[in-house]
């Protein structure tokens, strides 16, 4: 047997295997990571095209480009395209400033995230709880857009954060995110104003930020979330539908659930944890 031929059954047993893993675990490094033959000559390819317009040294490096081309189904004129219209957004939207601005009215009501904790394999994942967050109260004084702003913002840094961690460790290239649903109600959360806005905080993360999460994760959620959810689902990749983990109100199969990628002291005492998130005490 030529060693082509071995070297393709090997690569073709590797996937194999790493596509059982996905199954259990959600998106390895490895498999981020790894490329055939064939993909890493369209990275290559990819790469002269675009290098010599990215503004940033990270951005320039293959783990980022790759993100780019395998969320555009190693389509080249695709992939160069998203990343084009990527760089004038950001520039438009001033995305290298906008971690100096101050958002911290929108911290102190009511809209907050936390990035502190890391799941079992030691990527950052983003902890939101709904009944810190009140969409409608910003849409009716007029923030809606700041409010876009801010969302955009937490998006940057929280990719931001894993990228940093995974140049450090050399071992991640996503988070989880973990939303704990309890406290949602209809008019608060999902009034006829705020749905637009939810559209576009999914939208823009949908084109802005490819293959920064790998599992969406939701949990105590009342019907009205699990069919909002589902809807949602629609309007999105595939690859992200099947990154969304939806969970109802039993807490004994939630908490299994997240027993699959978190410690208990990872997570708060909302989620049968133990660890305290900075800010969390303000909520008293």
């Amino acid at each position: 047997m030529c060693f082509e031929t071995k070297f393709r059954r090997h690569i073709l047993s590797v996937s194999v295997y790493l596509t059982l893993i996905i199954l259990v675990r959600g998106i390895t490094f490895e498999q981020d990571i790894n490329l055939s033959m064939d993909q890493k000559k369209l990275l290559d390819k990819f790469k002269q095209r675009v290098i010599d317009r990215l503004p940033h040294e990270y951005m320039k490096k293959e783990i980022y480009l790759i993100k780019w081309l395998r969320s555009s189904d190693f389509q080249l004129d695709t992939a160069e395209d998203r990343l084009i219209r990527n760089l004038r957004w950001r520039q438009e939207q001033r995305m290298d400033t906008i971690h100096t601005e101050d958002f911290s009215d929108m911290w102190k009501n009511d809209f907050r995230y936390y990035t502190e904790g890391r799941d079992k394999l030691g990527r950052p994942f983003v902890l939101v709880e709904i009944k810190d967050m009140d969409p409608r109260r910003f849409i009716i004084q007029g923030k809606g857009e700041r409010l876009v702003r801010y969302l955009d913002k937490g998006f940057d840094e929280v990719c931001g954060l894993v990228r940093e961690l995974g140049e450090k460790w050399n071992n991640m290239t996503r988070v989880n995110v973990l939303v704990n649903a309890d406290g949602f109600n209809v008019v608060q959360h999902a009034c006829i104003p705020c749905i637009p806005i939810m559209l576009r905080h999914i939208f823009s993360f949908v084109e802005h930020f490819p293959e920064c999460a790998d599992k969406f994760i939701f949990v105590n959620c009342p019907r009205t979330v699990e069919q909002i959810l589902s809807i949602g689902k629609a309007v999105v990749t595939e690859e992200m539908q099947n990154s969304i983990f939806i969970y109802g109100k039993d807490k004994k199969i939630w908490m299994q659930g997240l027993s699959q990628d978190f410690d208990k002291d990872q997570l708060p005492p909302s989620l049968g944890g133990i660890k305290i998130y900075k800010g969390m005490q303000l909520d008293d």
